[in-house]
């Protein structure tokens, strides 16, 4: 009779031990998925960030082509810190008033 309470106590201390290791793995479940959401929500903010970046510098690009400016003199006039290479990219890049045109056709 007296084996039976020495199991049962067993059974608690195991059952307490069990369950905190199970509340410390979901505590650092939790930990670690926070800290991948701020990874993945940086990210995106940084994604948007160059997006509008670039957006401004191509429909710069584009006003200085409008101009009759040729990328070369458009690079020699950011003081070759931009390459006729970069420039050239930058003026394919679709203006945001067509991006968001386009975007809507879509949907």
């Amino acid at each position: 009779m007296v084996r039976q309470g020495f199991k049962q106590d067993a059974r608690r201390r195991i059952t307490e031990a069990l369950s905190a290791q199970r509340k410390e793995r979901l505590e650092k479940e939790r930990r670690l998925a926070d800290l991948a959401v701020g990874i993945l929500a940086a990210i995106a903010e940084r994604d948007e960030a160059i997006q509008s970046a670039e957006q401004q510098a191509a429909d710069a690009v584009r006003a200085l082509l409008a101009e009759h400016f040729s990328l070369a003199e458009i690079a020699d006039l950011c003081g070759g810190q931009i390459g006729v290479k970069e420039l050239a990219r930058l003026s394919r890049i679709m203006p945001a008033a067509a991006l968001s045109a386009a975007s809507v056709v879509k949907s």
